[in-house]
């Protein structure tokens, strides 16, 4: 699943970091600057620490000292995900094409089991071209399940396992609940939020359609002559960095009904209208070859790939790690409810199949089911040599105490079953106690690193671009990296590049606040994760050299 958050204000206090030359980025100490101007702002992920005094990836540093005119080798990721703008200006030519498809013949080419398959697939489509927008969440699937199961439901005949099975999975439905009636709240908020705060900054631009930097220049003007305003200004400046207008507002409340009367409702059955047996992994024969068709409808998609592979050289929009990253589009991922276990393990295979050398998986949610349908997957894409990596998730939790899944490890006995998964979780740029994202999911156990996952600029299919946060954000940060590192470095296997980017990353000695935690509880961020650091292209680019040449081991 998705998970939106839904933000009222946002204080904007940048601070940044700053330390000596050396060799390998490492341990920087912090200093405090109040502002960012937008230009900086705008890409900040790709800053460094040494240069720039934020913790970026260092992307900027590592193209003009590492790679210069280098250009790699093609690299295909997949996106696993929602529909993707595939026509959008920054996003089109970095588009894979499946060259051994001929474009609507009707004829599977290329004999690999999906027709018409030019730009990847959509799992969550049938021959119609109709595609499920909203699916159950994973305790509806696993409660219908045993009450097909047993003719007393719930009455489980002695079936301790079931038994307990049950009593969890309506837990966490009536979890899940609750966070919806909240979203619903949400939306209802926001909508008066933006009326109240657009009139008062209306009446003092004097015009109706502001840019974001508007917007900053008046809030500082604010700050100094009419401090009453700011907090309005900063509300309207969210909704703006997000691509929100009214509209988008409203749609968003309707989505919420959406997902009462369809995902969360035991009566609607989402596999409809794709009438495949859904426990059966070997029933494979659904989906079609449309995955752009509702991309404004489920950005989400496009904002991830934006990340990963926006083009570097047409001197608009936003730039990506690499132009020599084509991205494979695969539709899996509904905008409502809980993905499915099974179109997940055959999204994998279909990328790992089609030549995906990262799969980028920026999605999850907190009740597993099937997991052994992941594992199988998991463990193809290792036997393969393909990377996955995935988002650690929005619920301020530790992964290590509540599993957010997709996982590599076995429940029983937290021991990792394959060598190709990478966990990610979210950063910001203060350089503070506020480093950690106050929304991502950490892990000392479970989540293998962090990359930059708040305010990150970004394609989108409804305004063009806007800034977004999350660790959907953060997972493609390190999927580019990872791409960039096996364009330049094609003989590296994925358990080395994984290596590599963990070992290279920085490590921040700084005491953060802990997401979720009560009264601000601090701790060393080097705890929060299994690696302690934060993601550094510069720093693996160098690694891998090392690496490659033999020069390390």
């Amino acid at each position: 699943m998705i998970k939106y958050t839904y933000i009222f204000i946002i204080f904007f206090c940048f601070n940044c970091f700053g330390q000596s030359k050396q060799d390998y980025i490492k341990n920087p100490t912090t200093t405090y600057r109040n502002e960012l101007p937008i230009n900086i702002r705008a890409q900040w992920q790709h800053l460094d620490i040494e240069k720039d005094t934020l913790a970026g990836t260092s992307l900027n540093r590592a193209y003009k000292e590492i790679i210069k005119n280098k250009k790699g080798k093609e690299i295909i990721v997949a996106v696993i995900d929602t529909d993707i703008d595939i026509n959008h200006e920054d996003l089109k030519p970095a588009i894979w094409i499946n060259k051994k498809e001929i474009p609507h013949n009707g004829i599977d080419d290329d004999k690999n089991g999906y027709t018409d398959d030019v730009n990847g697939w959509n799992f969550l489509g049938n021959a119609k071209g109709e595609s499920i927008s909203y699916a159950n969440i994973t305790p509806i699937r696993i409660l219908r399940n045993l009450k097909k199961k047993y003719s007393h439901y719930p009455n489980f005949e002695g079936n301790i396992k079931d038994s307990l099975l049950y009593v969890k999975t309506k837990n966490q439905f009536k979890k899940d609940l609750e966070d919806l009636n909240e979203l619903k709240k949400y939306a209802s908020q926001n909508l008066k939020s933006y009326r109240e705060s657009f009139k008062k900054v209306e009446a003092q631009l004097h015009k109706n359609n502001f840019e974001i930097d508007e917007i900053d220049n008046l809030y500082r003007k604010c700050k100094k002559e009419n401090a009453s305003l700011t907090q309005e200004v900063l509300t309207l400046r969210n909704f703006i960095r997000l691509g929100k207008d009214y509209t988008e507002l409203i749609n968003d409340s309707i989505k919420v009904q959406d997902k009462f009367r369809t995902s969360y409702n035991e009566d609607y059955h989402d596999r409809a209208i794709i009438g495949d047996n859904d426990l059966d992994l070997k029933d494979t024969h659904y989906g079609n070859n449309n995955v752009s068709k509702n991309a404004k409808w489920t950005y989400h998609g496009t904002i991830v790939s934006g990340v990963i592979g926006a083009n570097r050289k047409n001197k608009i929009g936003i730039e990506g790690f690499s132009d020599q990253i084509k991205i494979m589009p695969i539709l899996a991922v509904p905008y409502g409810g809980y993905e499915h276990e099974k179109d997940i393990n055959l999204a994998i295979h279909y990328a790992v199949d089609n030549g995906a050398k990262v799969i980028n998986m920026s999605f999850g949610n907190t009740s597993g089911d099937h997991t052994d349908w992941i594992k199988e997957a998991f463990l193809y894409a290792q036997e393969h040599d393909v990377l996955l990596i995935a988002g650690a998730g929005n619920d301020s939790s530790d992964n290590d105490i509540k599993p957010f899944y997709p996982i590599d490890y076995d429940e029983q006995t937290g021991v990792e079953f394959c060598d190709n998964f990478i966990k990610v979780g979210a950063i910001t740029l203060d350089g503070d106690k506020y480093f950690l994202a106050h929304f991502t999911n950490y892990g000392k156990k479970t989540v293998d690193l962090f990359a930059p996952g708040y305010f990150l600029k970004t394609t989108d299919p409804i305004v063009g671009y806007s800034y977004r946060d999350g660790t959907s954000m953060a997972g493609p940060i390190v999927t580019g990296v990872a791409a960039l590192i096996r364009s330049h470095y094609p003989k590296l296997t994925a358990k080395q590049v994984k290596n590599i980017i963990l070992e290279s990353g920085v490590a921040y000695k700084l005491d953060v606040v802990v997401p979720g935690e009560k009264n601000g509880l601090l701790k060393p961020f080097t705890e929060l994760s299994k690696s302690g650091k934060v993601v550094n292209a510069y720093n693996a680019l160098l690694l891998a050299e090392e690496i490659s040449t033999g020069k390390k081991n």
